[in-house]
């Protein structure tokens, strides 16, 4: 079988275009009960925290939905990436390890499969009978369905609010299991979230549901949640991608180093909007976090037409920020907030922060690029 590569130059340009904006909802890391259960064994919340951000080694099989109630607008070509933040995404897992995992995505009569399998995923579209291998590392990636299973998401959002306080809520059974659980409350006053429950088995740590509950409102905006769980390992063959004949080979795309090779000019500033700038990743001077907790947000500066054409996707929807020397627009969801900047180059900002907070950093951009 000979594998057909399926990535140009030329679709890497268009790619890299259609997901500048997308790549920082990624940075970012971006967000019911059946009836009561006794009060968990585990009343500590900061133990419970660390058996659940420790349980990436326990297996399980289950049946998951996420709910989403975001507003967000229809970006162009975006859909697949939006959608699940303002719509309900089915999802049928099976989890060997961080190594070995199948998430299948079940919309209507059709599914999209990803696996992770040995040193690639490979992604099974049902309706067209496709089968692709991803190859390569994805140090900083898109979003997808197989981040909203609540173990990835419950483990993402307790690393970012590291430092954040935390305190016990009620136990409640889910997908049968007396579940233990916790509240994270933001320690500054800048986020747009109110606060984040979570729940997981006591046991093992394996996280069951999360909910985002954003300021001023009586109800989660964003859910997830098993309906039905086992802590067992799938079969080997479960985890096993389909064979098939033709299978389309692509890299693994490195959209932010592919910008920061493209891009001219210095690195981001020490301090936006009054926040320190964070750890960046080596090499990568295209992008970098501002801020502790859930009130972090990430920078991505984007060259040329890239960031001309994402600047005039977020105007589209957006409001405007008078700037000395440079344009800006501004996007709030309620939960996520969407900044664009544009002066000599495009800078994209995005977090679970105040609209206010954002207009402050799009000054100081502007200041920096003069």
């Amino acid at each position: 079988m000979q594998p057909t590569t399926v990535v140009s130059g030329q679709a890497w340009r268009r790619w890299i275009a259609v997901a500048a904006v997308v790549v920082v909802l990624c940075s970012v890391p971006i967000v019911l009960s059946l009836r009561p259960a006794p009060a968990a064994t585990t009343a500590d919340p900061q133990t419970l925290r660390d058996r659940m951000v420790a349980s990436a080694g326990q297996a399980f099989q289950g049946y998951a939905q996420s709910s989403g109630l975001l507003p967000l607008p229809p970006l162009p070509n975006l859909t697949e990436i939006t959608r699940p933040l303002s719509s309900r995404t089915e999802m049928r897992v099976w989890y060997a390890g961080p190594d070995s995992w199948r998430v299948d995505v079940i919309d209507g009569a059709t599914e999209r499969d990803t696996y992770q399998y040995q040193d690639s995923q490979f992604i099974w579209d049902f309706g067209d009978n496709r089968l692709t291998q991803v190859v390569g590392e994805q140090p900083v990636r898109l979003p997808r369905p197989a981040d909203l299973v609540p173990p990835e998401l419950v483990r993402r959002l307790l690393k970012l609010s590291a430092g954040d306080r935390l305190v016990p809520v009620e136990g409640k059974r889910v997908a049968g299991i007396p579940a233990a659980g916790l509240r994270v409350l933001p320690a500054g006053p800048d986020t747009t979230i109110d606060h984040v429950d979570v729940w997981a088995d006591p046991s093992t740590g394996l996280p069951l549901q999360a909910e985002v509950t954003a300021k001023g409102g009586e109800r989660p905006v964003f859910t997830t949640r098993f309906f039905s769980v086992t802590m067992t390992a799938p079969a080997a063959r479960t985890v096993t991608p389909p064979s098939l004949d033709d299978v389309q080979v692509t890299d693994a795309p490195d959209l932010l180093g592919q910008i920061s090779r493209r891009r001219r000019g210095g690195d981001l500033p020490a301090t936006l909007g009054g926040e320190q700038r964070n750890t960046a990743v080596e090499g990568l001077t295209s992008a970098a976090s501002y801020g502790d907790g859930l009130a972090q947000f990430v920078v991505i500066t984007l060259p040329g037409r890239f960031g001309d054409q994402a600047f005039d996707r977020i105007d589209t929807y957006g409001a405007d920020v008078h700037l000395d020397g440079g344009h800006g627009v501004v996007l709030g969801t309620g939960l996520l907030t969407i900044l664009a900047v544009s002066t000599d180059r495009v800078y994209l900002v995005a977090g679970f922060v105040q609209p206010a907070v954002l207009r402050r950093v799009a000054a100081d951009l502007a200041r920096s690029a003069r």
